[in-house]
């Protein structure tokens, strides 16, 4: 029969504050209500406008995929 697989994924929105900024790896690090993410922003000319400091909103995208194999023999 088929093998079992699955995925799941989710949209995060935060309001957060810049605590780090990377600028050779365009990363910026996000304090939010509960935790600390990084993310990479794409575009340099948005990253230019981001510094220490600001309070930001923030969406990102969570996600996972698992599927079933046999083992090598």
């Amino acid at each position: 029969g088929e093998r079992p697989a699955g995925m799941a994924g989710r949209q995060v929105t935060v309001m957060a504050e810049v605590v780090g900024l990377d600028p050779k790896t365009q990363i910026v690090t996000l304090r939010g209500p509960q935790r600390t993410v990084e993310l990479k922003v794409a575009d340099p000319e948005q990253f230019k406008r981001v510094a220490k400091g600001d309070r930001v909103e923030a969406t990102y995208t969570e996600a996972m995929a698992i599927v079933v194999e046999p083992a090598k023999k």
